[in-house]
């Protein structure tokens, strides 16, 4: 097998969300962060054909991209990447070294909000939580609207960025997350919201669905 753009993109967001991941036998693959505030899933395009350990989901990345869209050869222990030049065997590791979301389908029942989030405002917000040190990203209905804003809840002192998304009739609301859980493969996503659990938010073109958790207030 030979690995797509799409599921490349994947792994790499993977990587930025656990160092490690458990390839799965099909096309469905799931990751969670270590901490366990941020739970993935993705049908790629290709097939794995058997469960596969990674535990630096990086350096795998590094020595498949170091060749030219190597084929693939999966067992249980090893990978054997091949092109026209060079072969490279990357062993597995015990899957029970990593972190990995449970074996249950995640479903978010009766969400308090729900609304469409463009791949523009999100690069806008971020760039600005990054530029003013910003940890936390809100979603705040008020006064039936619907506004996103960066800023950090702690301190009401500090500098804040807001867009109003539109009307949302329904009562006042606020939903927290950190702004280094919002790890999204850039896309427009369906949002979802329930209080007091997690958000999901779900890609408009690819079959790709994140599930993150609502801080404390």
């Amino acid at each position: 097998m030979k690995l797509s753009e799409f599921s490349l993109t994947v792994l790499k967001n993977f990587a930025s969300i656990n160092s490690g991941l458990v390839i799965q036998a099909g096309p469905t693959q799931r990751t969670m962060s270590p901490e366990k505030s941020v739970l993935v899933e993705a049908t790629l395009e290709d097939v794995f054909p058997c469960q596969f350990g990674i535990y630096d989901l990086n350096q795998f990345l590094g020595n498949t991209l170091a060749l030219s869209n190597p084929d693939m050869n999966f067992t249980n222990k090893m990978v054997m990447m091949q092109d026209d030049m060079m072969t490279v065997k990357y062993s597995s590791c015990n899957p029970e070294l990593i972190i990995s979301p449970p074996n249950k389908e995640l479903v978010l029942n009766d969400p308090e909000v729900t609304f469409d989030l463009s791949q523009s405002v999100v690069n806008k917000l971020l760039r600005l939580a990054s530029m003013n040190n910003l940890p936390h990203l809100s979603l705040i209905v008020k006064e039936n609207e619907l506004f996103v804003q960066v800023h950090d809840k702690s301190n009401d002192l500090s500098n804040y960025a807001s867009i109003r998304i539109g009307n949302h009739t329904g009562t006042d609301m606020i939903a927290t997350f950190k702004t280094e859980n919002i790890k999204m493969i850039p896309d427009d996503y369906l949002v979802q919201v329930k209080l007091g659990k997690f958000a999901t938010f779900t890609s408009k073109t690819k079959s790709l669905k994140y599930f993150i958790v609502v801080e404390a207030k």
